[in-house]
């Protein structure tokens, strides 16, 4: 491993350290808190924070020297403008979205701010662009989105007489289009496991993903008939696409 990805690695360590073993709950609800002044100093800290903790670790991976404090500042100003702004909108509280949105800009920071460092953004122009973009890359990038969403709505098409059928009765509708959400973000999920395993070449391990399955009950036995023929869809599917974007590696 070169030492600029060791670096890398570093800088990710200590984000998470920071971001989730040195907060205490105390600390995220006055980042959260109605009063502006209280929320301000709360992200002050924890952005102060990851601050201290990228000066700290650079300096001991690299050396101390006065050019890491400005990479340091722009983590930690940088957090402190993401979380800050996070806390602030209501929609977020709670918003797994929000969560996922903030840990990746805090990421893109990161690897910027590595990039800046060992003069990664004098190697990205158009010409090694077009070098990245091969056959295999484009191929795999397509696996993946076809077995996400397309997929999804292909499944559902596939399931929409059983569906109607056993939705007739307008009372149980909503609770069974809850239950219909979860399985398909359960089936998302499950398709990205098994296309990852097939292209490692890791067909035994996809039998542990389906036997996951096994483990689902319902009162009903047409829930039984339901969720098997969706799960033998979806793999199926993936199965498919997946093997054909192994042959392009």
């Amino acid at each position: 491993m070169t030492d600029d990805v060791v670096i890398l690695v570093v800088l990710i360590l200590a984000h998470v350290i920071g971001d989730f073993y040195l907060q205490t709950g105390r600390s995220i609800r006055h980042k959260s808190a109605k009063e502006a002044k209280l929320a301000i100093l709360a992200n002050l800290r924890h952005g102060a924070s990851h601050a201290l903790l990228a000066f700290t670790v650079l300096g001991i991976t690299l050396s101390f020297e006065l050019a890491l404090l400005g990479t340091s500042l722009v983590i930690g100003t940088s957090h402190f403008v993401i979380d800050f702004i996070k806390s602030r909108l209501s929609a977020c509280k709670g918003s797994l979205f929000c969560f996922a949105v903030d840990q990746l800009l805090h990421l893109v920071i990161l690897v910027s701010v590595w990039a800046y460092l060992f003069d990664y953004f004098a190697l990205i122009n158009l010409a090694t662009l077009r070098e990245a973009i091969t056959l295999e890359v484009l191929g795999i990038a397509l696996a993946y989105l076809v077995i996400l969403k397309p997929t999804s709505i292909l499944i559902q098409f596939v399931l929409k007489p059983w569906r109607i059928a056993d939705s007739a009765d307008s009372s149980e509708q909503d609770s069974d289009d809850h239950l219909d959400k979860a399985g398909s973000l359960i089936g998302i999920l499950e398709r990205f496991i098994i296309l990852t395993l097939i292209l490692m070449n890791q067909f035994t391990a996809i039998g542990f993903v389906i036997a996951a399955k096994s483990i689902l009950r319902f009162k009903e036995e047409s829930r039984h008939e339901y969720v098997l023929l969706g799960t033998i869809t979806s793999l199926a599917i993936v199965l498919m696409i997946g093997l054909i974007a192994l042959s392009l590696l």
